[in-house]
């Protein structure tokens, strides 16, 4: 495997490890995902009859990955999906919260509407008892 393949492969593993340590109901990202980038790898380069694995095959491999992991635990407001078991009041402010903010930065915006926060909350499944007070506690 070429440097430059390993660079990119340990970015990539270290960025979904940073990214997943900072959520809330994140999917382990563990050193079994960078063995399987590392073997995606090496079958990209064996498809083009290589030994030697480059920077391309490398960013095939986290194409794969990001689209993967992302389609499958990320909502199109860029937070982790929740579903199934209840999480803690505490968790689902945070998680409304980051959602919230990433929506503000991708629109250049500082205020939204407590409608709009409403349907923030429907988009993203939001999972509190009472809507009204979650949102005047803010």
């Amino acid at each position: 495997m070429s440097r430059e393949a390993t660079a990119v492969l340990k970015e990539c593993y270290l960025e979904l490890r940073n990214q997943n340590a900072n959520c809330v109901g994140g999917i382990a990202i563990t050193v079994r995902q960078l063995e399987s980038m590392v073997r995606l790898a090496e079958a990209r380069a064996r498809l083009d009859l290589r030994q030697v694995v480059t920077e391309a095959d490398a960013l095939d491999v986290v194409a794969i990955m990001k689209e993967s992991l992302y389609s499958t635990v990320i909502d199109e407001y860029g937070s982790i999906k929740v579903k199934g078991k209840k999480k803690g009041k505490h968790a689902e402010a945070r998680r409304f919260l980051t959602t919230l903010a990433k929506l503000a930065k991708s629109q250049g915006r500082k205020v939204f509407s407590v409608a709009e926060m409403y349907a923030l909350a429907d988009d993203i499944q939001l999972q509190v008892d009472d809507m009204q007070n979650f949102v005047e506690e803010l």
